[in-house]
């Protein structure tokens, strides 16, 4: 209808001119968009058209944006770093769950819920980070992808936790199941993560887009990042 279709158009285009304003005062425009979503959403104006539909093109948009934060990964700079990301990482979830935990714990929630207090204070995003630093035209440099290979395991340990809440909420759980959230994110981290720049780089530059014409080879590796996208995506959701 024609209200519905309004409603969008100035939903989108909140998000969109608070997100120009952000940009012009300096700051990523993912800030401002971000707070277009609180001053829009339940806990204040509850001015959300088709919320199921917006959360599937905002997943949407965040698949794309992760695959444009690794694309731009440079895999030498991140070599070059060393071991500085898993500490950053750690430092920047262990500090962070510690912290929600003990706050839970002294004002005397359950251990189940102080656990899910710390989860809340844990996660990072990978998204989030590499939209500011590409805002701010540092997502290529040293500091930059730094930052991003910190997020990428730092999202790793914040998934981890978040999946043994599933399991502490469960009733009577098996004890493998305790297990199988890091077995599974550790395991594709080391064979994916290996893989991608290892075997899979020189095989693609080497054996196939060789055997296309040199104009073909930028959308013959944007169909091959696709359909491995398209692999990874239900390997991860099914062995979480």
């Amino acid at each position: 209808t024609y209200e519905d279709t309004y409603d969008v158009l100035v939903f989108l285009g909140v998000v969109y001119i608070l997100g120009e304003v952000a940009f012009r005062l300096g700051i990523p425009s993912l800030v401002g968009q971000i707070i277009a979503g609180f001053l829009l959403g339940p806990p204040l104006a509850n001015y959300v058209p088709f919320p199921e539909a917006m959360v599937l093109v905002g997943d949407l948009g965040l698949i794309l944006l992760l695959v444009e934060a690794g694309i731009e990964l440079d895999v030498g700079l991140v070599k070059e770093a060393g071991v500085r990301p898993v500490l950053i990482a750690l430092t920047g979830s262990v500090v962070p769950f510690s912290i929600g935990l003990g706050l839970a714990m002294a004002q005397g929630k359950s251990v189940k819920s102080a656990i899910t207090s710390g989860a809340c204070f844990s996660p990072t995003s990978l998204g989030v980070a590499a939209n500011a630093l590409s805002g701010g035209k540092a997502l290529n440099t040293p500091v930059g992808q730094l930052i991003v290979a910190s997020a990428v395991i730092d999202d790793m340990i914040g998934l981890i936790i978040l999946s043994m809440l599933d399991v502490l909420v469960a009733e009577d759980p098996d004890l493998y199941e305790y297990f199988i959230p890091i077995i599974s994110a550790v395991g594709f981290l080391i064979v994916l993560g290996l893989s991608a720049i290892t075997w899979i780089p020189s095989t693609v530059n080497n054996k196939i887009l060789p055997r296309f014409k040199p104009e073909h080879r930028p959308y013959v590796a944007l169909v091959l990042l696709s359909l491995l996208v398209m692999a990874y995506l239900p390997m991860m959701f099914y062995s979480r």
